[in-house]
């Protein structure tokens, strides 16, 4: 049982790293990991797909409405958001 354990995330955990995955890479035990529990979740992959999709949405309407100047984060904030999900 407790190899299945290490194999497996929760989806508390899984859903975090769905989100830390849009920002930063994983390392490759935890990706695995995250999508061995996606392949077996329905709710974790129905959440990763909806993730997905708002950020296109997101991406298309900031490409479309503003100068790329604009769109662009310094990297302050750039490093700063890596900083805080890495903490997480």
């Amino acid at each position: 049982m407790k190899f299945i354990n290490n194999l497996l995330h929760n989806c508390e955990d899984t859903s975090l790293n769905i989100i830390k995955s849009e920002e930063t890479s994983l390392s490759v035990s935890v990706w695995l990991k995250m999508k061995f529990h996606i392949a077996f979740c329905k709710c974790c992959r129905n959440f990763n797909k909806q993730t997905k999709a708002i950020d296109r949405v997101l991406q298309h309407h900031f490409h479309e409405n503003f100068p790329d100047q604009e769109t662009k984060a310094s990297d302050a904030l750039k490093k700063r958001i890596k900083e805080n999900l890495q903490k997480m």
